[in-house]
């Protein structure tokens, strides 16, 4: 059995305020760097975790851990833009924003990862009862992500099964555990600079693989040496609680996220891109941290 080591969630913890920053006015370089691994460091996290379970057991679990959250923070996006609607007599926003809850298609906002990772989910626990099952999903999500295999209206379907590469990864990592050595993780980052200034940003949610190859691999070394780093370099006990917690509450992070990314025009208000970028960060932070206390919302999560 795979124990859990908080490494991970400080992981997680770290991705999911890249996240956030990724979604602001940031300087290009810094935003291709953010997705040279944050999404992909998800996917991986998430798979070091699997374990097979039935299938109808782990429907019934993503269902209510991913779903019925999905379903949670779009209703409350959509009846703001109703009420919006009703007041200015124009429904072409909920109209079409309710369009893309169905298909879950571009429109539809960052919480698109909570419907990519359930089929990812779904799909990798289902194949692991054969024999040959992920092997071929493996070429399969290959394929899909380098030819970039996307339309709107497949609720994400095909972007889950793009990135069962990643969760693929994290879970033959889990199979074979190694210390990172500092050489390993000197040799990661050397790879992750050069695959950054050698091909085109990445973008998980899109399926825009400029170089398929090397950004995997990219995403890859990035993530482990995120975990050397944390690993070893992390010694102020208040940022290794502060970024644990957040990453075992990164789904509501993301909820939280969603929301206002979809409601809130902070640059209407305020001119500074930079205090923007603060002020997401901290009222997203703040809220999560506010909702994670209620007990009814505690057992949506865990």
């Amino acid at each position: 059995m795979t124990e859990r080591n908080p490494v991970f969630d400080m992981m997680k913890g770290v991705a999911i305020f890249l996240m956030v920053l990724g979604h602001c006015q940031i300087p290009d370089s810094l935003h291709h760097g953010i997705y040279l691994f944050h999404i992909p460091m998800f996917f991986m996290v998430s798979g070091y975790f699997y374990k097979p379970k039935d299938v109808k057991l782990c429907l019934k679990t993503d269902l209510k851990r991913l779903i019925f959250p999905y379903g949670i923070f779009v209703a409350v996006v959509f009846l703001k833009f109703l009420l919006d609607a009703f007041r200015l007599q124009d429904f072409s926003t909920p109209v079409r924003f309710g369009k893309s809850i169905l298909t879950g298609d571009f429109g539809v906002g960052p919480i698109w990862f909570l419907l990519a990772l359930f089929w990812c989910r779904e799909i990798f626990n289902a194949a692991a009862k054969w024999k040959w099952g992920i092997p071929l999903l493996g070429i399969t999500s290959v394929a899909v992500g380098a030819w970039g295999l996307n339309v709107d209206g497949n609720l994400a379907f095909l972007v889950g099964i793009s990135a069962v590469v990643f969760y693929a990864i994290g879970f033959a990592f889990s199979k074979k555990q190694r210390n990172v050595t500092p050489l390993v993780a000197g040799i990661c980052f050397v790879i992750s600079v050069g695959v950054f200034f050698a091909c085109g940003e990445m973008d998980v949610h899109t399926m825009r693989y400029p170089v398929y190859p090397l950004n995997v691999l990219g995403a890859l070394t990035s993530t482990i040496f995120l975990y050397w780093l944390l690993n070893v370099g992390t010694r102020v006990i208040w940022v290794k609680n502060f970024l644990a917690f957040f990453g075992r509450w990164s789904l509501l992070l993301l909820g939280v996220h969603y929301a206002e990314f979809m409601l809130f025009d902070w640059y209407a208000k305020i001119p500074d891109a930079a205090l923007v970028a603060v002020v997401r960060l901290v009222v997203d932070a703040g809220v999560t941290w506010g909702l994670s206390r209620i007990p009814t919302v505690k057992k949506i999560f865990f």
